[in-house]
C-alpha cells in the first residue's frame, strides 16, 4: 500500500511536445522577457490522473483515478500566492473529495481544512500543486531548455514540444521529492514515458496565457519479496489558463495562520 501511495503522489506532480508548426513572428527572447515581466496573475487549472496497478504475482489490477481543479492568484513581487484546490480521488471503491483553501508566503505553504490552517511541508506534492505559478517557471525552463517553433494559432501564438517524465522531473527540481518519496526503491524504479508533450499559447507580446500537459507513464517497481514487479500505467493530463496578467491583485495573510498546525494531524 505504501508503494501505491507513493506512486500515487507522482501522479500528483506531474502535473508536461515536437513542434506544430512553421516559424512565426514570436521569439524566444521576446517571450522570455515577457515572463520575466509577470508580476500579478490569476489561474484556473484542471488536471486528471488515471493508474492501472497490476501485481502479476496475484494478477489483480487496481484502478485509481483523480480529478480536480484550483484556481488562485499570485502575486510574485510580494512572494504570496492564494486559492482554492478541488480533488476528488477514487480507488478501491471509495471516493476521497478534498475542497481545501490554500495560501503560500514565499516558500511556506498552509492549507486550510475544516477551518484550520495547516502547514505543509516540501517534501508533500501538495506543496508544489498549490504553487501554481511554479507554471511560469516551467514555461521559461522548456524554452531555455529545449529547440521550440513558434506557430499563429488564430489571434495566439504557441509551441509544443515533447518531453520525457524525467525531464519534467529535473525541470521542476522534484528529484529530491522523488528521491525522498520513494526511499530506497529509488534506485531501482523504472520509469518509461510512451508519450509526453506540453503546449504553450501566448500574446503577440510574449506573455503566456495557457499551458497544457499530457504525459502517459510506465512504472515498474521491483519487489524484494514478490517473484514479478508491479507494474503501472499511467496517464496524467493538466491544463492551466491564466488571466488578469499584471492586473491590481489583493492577496491578504489569512488569520490563524500564525498559529498553524502540522500537517501530519490532518491524518493522525
Amino acid at each position: 500500500m505504501r508503494k501505491i501511495l507513493t506512486t500515487f503522489l507522482l501522479a500528483i506532480i506531474v502535473v508536461m511536445s515536437g513542434c506544430i508548426g512553421e516559424n512565426a513572428g514570436l521569439t524566444k527572447e521576446k517571450v522570455l522577457t515577457a515572463i520575466q515581466n509577470i508580476e500579478t496573475a490569476r489561474y484556473n487549472e484542471s488536471f486528471s490522473m488515471s493508474m492501472n496497478i497490476f501485481d502479476p504475482n496475484t494478477n489483480k489490477t487496481v484502478n485509481v483515478t483523480m480529478s480536480g481543479s484550483i484556481a488562485g492568484v499570485f502575486n510574485k513581487s510580494a512572494g504570496i500566492e492564494a486559492g482554492n484546490m478541488n480533488l476528488t480521488t477514487r480507488m478501491m471503491g471509495m471516493d476521497i473529495n478534498m475542497n481545501w483553501p490554500y495560501f503560500t508566503n514565499g516558500s511556506d505553504v498552509y492549507f486550510n481544512i475544516d477551518g484550520k490552517w495547516y502547514f505543509v511541508p516540501s517534501n508533500n506534492d501538495l506543496h508544489n500543486r498549490a504553487r501554481a505559478s511554479l507554471n511560469v517557471d516551467y514555461i521559461e525552463k522548456l524554452l531555455r531548455e529545449k529547440n521550440v517553433t513558434f506557430k499563429k494559432l488564430g489571434d495566439v501564438y504557441a509551441f509544443r514540444v515533447n518531453v520525457t517524465f524525467w525531464e519534467f522531473v529535473n525541470a521542476t527540481n522534484q528529484t529530491t521529492y522523488l528521491n525522498e518519496a520513494w526511499g530506497p526503491l529509488s534506485d531501482n524504479i523504472t520509469v518509461n514515458t510512451n508519450a509526453g508533450w506540453v503546449e504553450v499559447h501566448f500574446r503577440d507580446d510574449g506573455t503566456p496565457t495557457f499551458i497544457e500537459t499530457y504525459i502517459d507513464l510506465t512504472i515498474i517497481i521491483p519487489d524484494e519479496f514478490l517473484q514479478e514487479p508491479v507494474t503501472i500505467h499511467e496517464t496524467i493530463h493538466d491544463s492551466t489558463v491564466f488571466s488578469d496578467i499584471n492586473k491590481p491583485t489583493n492577496i491578504t495573510i489569512p488569520e490563524g495562520i500564525e498559529s498553524a498546525g502540522d500537517f501530519e494531524e490532518v491524518f493522525g
